[in-house]
């Protein structure tokens, strides 16, 4: 993947950037403030980033545009609140959000990690995939992920896996714990069980008392469980209404795009200008911020139309496999209401006190064979496992391997060992230390895993990178395969210094106003890129 251009804007000022090369790329300006985070930050957040743009800026009024190369393909998506068009060839396609364009992007453009994330399979968002090229200016934190709320660290590693095709068939580590903790309620069950059937061999103790204890223990684990269920039901059917509505929008929408007609529901056909026939296509329900474009033509109506009918076969494939995920819970659920552990007979007999020694030691049988089972499941999953769980220690180590390569080569005197992919909290580097770190690691996750993406980080030099580490780091980024966008602020005496260098193609920013990059020069040029994807930006 290479990235040929960068362009935010909207109709009163806009910047374009379209000088970027193959190879070792570094923006430069002479202060801060000249505009280096918010063409690094509009690349970014076009291609599905969440917005770290500076706090002056106000992300939300502009349009962002990027053009990229992807296996000898060109591709232009802008993006604008929620919404994101694509172009590919005479193909405009429009997403409603990240989700429906990560979706499509994984499917036709490449293929991105999936992995499990509250029991269910997904395909990991632009904002942790991201984090296999991308460092920002901020959140450089060493001991996590950037943006982590919905993700996290352990997500983070899963993705490597998946990407390295590790991700497996394997149990998730909260299926084990379920499982394990399961076993751990039979087995008290049991013992209590072991002493009821005891005691009523005996015939000393009251029938009621033992009835109680008996049932309430396995009458409360099958409410627990199907409590469990159901939430994940009610989750899932949710996912699903709300796609099954998004489909039917947009089924209208087509209908009413072939006919023409003045109002649709997911979205509208208006008159651009009054009393033409001049009519567009507005998005105006779907993003923040909506989208027009010009449907006067048959050309571009179905090319509309034809985006739009990606989007439902997208909702309907979606539909389908959650659909699927439903049908599997009611099977459990089915289960469990069928589960003669605790059948509506056992519930009977313990409103009536009806319980006996040959009752509790059904109950203990029962007991043993399911937790026969739940450790055979356990033991199944370690064996299957095992080979891939080395093959992902492998990956881990090897990663972290070449990270120490690099972290010796930039700094050789340096007595740091690298153990993990993210240091303990209370771990802090000094000076450089840390920029050090994030710039070892995408070097280290792109020659270890061979992606093909761009390696990005904005301020390269943060914390003052000395004169010999950074000429190591400069020499490692001509040295891959992949693309290299970097960025810095030059003190006085170094201006001009990246000019001279063989293989770095230097885009000088010091001739921009401090905080005020974007202008009225670009503005022409800036619509008619929206334009070459069917866009009109409402004014």
């Amino acid at each position: 993947m290479k990235i040929l251009r960068v362009a935010v804007g909207n109709s009163k000022e806009a910047f374009i950037e379209s000088r970027f090369t193959e190879g070792l790329n570094i923006i430069s300006s002479d202060d801060n403030n000249k505009g280096k985070t918010i063409v690094i930050q509009s690349m970014m957040y076009a291609l599905g980033n969440e917005p770290t743009f500076p706090t002056s800026f106000e992300y939300q009024k502009y349009y962002y545009y990027v053009e990229f190369e992807e296996h000898g393909k060109n591709y232009q998506i802008c993006r604008s609140g929620n919404g994101f068009v694509l172009s590919q060839g005479s193909s405009i396609l429009i997403f409603d959000n990240v989700a429906e364009l990560k979706r499509y992007w994984s499917k036709h453009i490449f293929s991105l990690p999936a992995i499990v994330k509250n029991q269910l399979s997904m395909i990991v968002d632009p904002v942790l995939f991201m984090q296999l090229y991308f460092v920002g200016q901020d959140k450089k934190d060493t001991s996590n992920i950037a943006h982590h709320g919905f993700y996290n660290k352990q997500d983070y590693i899963e993705m490597l896996y998946a990407y390295a095709g590790l991700g497996g068939e394997q149990l998730s580590q909260e299926r084990i714990d379920e499982i394990k903790h399961r076993i751990s309620e039979l087995s008290d069950e049991k013992k209590v069980l072991l002493q009821q059937h005891k005691i009523l061999k005996s015939k000393k103790a009251p029938v009621s008392y033992l009835s109680a204890e008996s049932d309430r223990l396995a009458f409360g684990e099958k409410v627990a469980n199907l409590e469990r269920v159901r939430s994940k039901i009610t989750e899932l059917r949710k996912s699903r209404n709300a796609s099954t509505i998004r489909k039917s929008k947009w089924e209208y929408t087509i209908k009413e795009l072939r006919s023409l007609n003045r109002s649709i529901s997911c979205g509208e056909l208006r008159c651009m200008d009054c009393n033409s026939t001049n009519i567009s296509f507005s998005t105006g329900e779907i993003s923040q911020t909506s989208y027009s474009f010009d449907v006067s033509t048959v050309e571009m109506r179905t090319e509309i139309i034809n985006s739009i009918s990606e989007k439902i076969a997208a909702y309907a494939e979606e539909i389908q496999r959650l659909s699927a995920e439903i049908c599997a819970e009611q099977e459990k659920m089915q289960s469990l209401m069928e589960d003669e552990n605790v059948s509506l007979e056992s519930i009977v007999a313990y409103k009536k006190d009806i319980f006996s020694a040959s009752d509790a030691e059904g109950r203990i049988k029962d007991i043993a064979n399911e937790i026969t089972s739940l450790k055979s499941q356990l033991v199944a999953n370690k064996n299957s496992s095992q080979e891939t769980q080395a093959r992902r220690v492998s990956l881990l180590t090897a990663i972290l391997g070449k990270m120490n390569e690099l972290y010796h080569q930039i700094d050789p005197d340096g007595n740091l060992t690298y153990t993990s992919l993210f240091t303990q909290r209370n771990e802090v580097y000094s000076g450089s230390e840390a920029t050090v770190f994030h710039l070892v690691k995408l070097f280290a996750l792109q020659q270890v895993l061979r992606h093909n993406c761009p390696i990005i980080v904005d301020s390269f030099r943060a914390e003052d990178l000395s004169t010999g580490k950074e000429k190591t780091v400069l020499e490692i980024s001509k040295s891959i395969n992949n693309q290299v966008i970097l960025t810095t602020t030059l003190k006085h005496e170094e201006l001009g210094k990246y000019d001279s260098i063989e293989g770095i193609n230097h885009i000088n920013y010091i001739s921009h106003i401090p905080s005020k990059i974007l202008n009225g020069r670009y503005v022409t040029d800036f619509l008619g890129l929206l334009s070459a994807l069917s866009i009109k930006i409402q004014s």
